[in-house]
């Protein structure tokens, strides 16, 4: 970002390209911030609740769209988002099948 000039808000939209992607249930888009902390934009689609997964990491936001920021390095947050995340979707398919 900063070889290019690019500021925090150009970063905002581009998760939602991830999210128009057919079958696509749920998408993250993990920015590591200058202090070395994530910053992560979720969105989802359907039944997955990324404000409640986003709640649990400190954040917030609606069914559809959350965020929240996690201690770095880049690598542990992304462990710990898709952790969740996988989780979450196994939960949303469980209930499916059930109905």
């Amino acid at each position: 970002m900063q070889r290019t000039g690019a500021a925090e808000e150009d970063c905002e939209g581009i998760v939602n390209y991830a999210i128009a992607i057919a079958g696509v249930e749920a998408a993250i888009l993990l920015r590591e911030l200058p202090d070395r902390r994530v910053r992560l934009s979720l969105r989802s689609k359907g039944q997955v609740d990324v404000a409640r997964i986003a709640a649990s990491f400190g954040g917030g936001g609606h069914l559809h769209a959350g965020g929240c920021t996690l201690e770095g390095p880049l690598s542990a947050a992304t462990d710990r988002i898709l952790d969740t995340m996988r989780r979450e979707l196994t939960a949303v398919a469980d209930t499916r099948a059930a109905e």
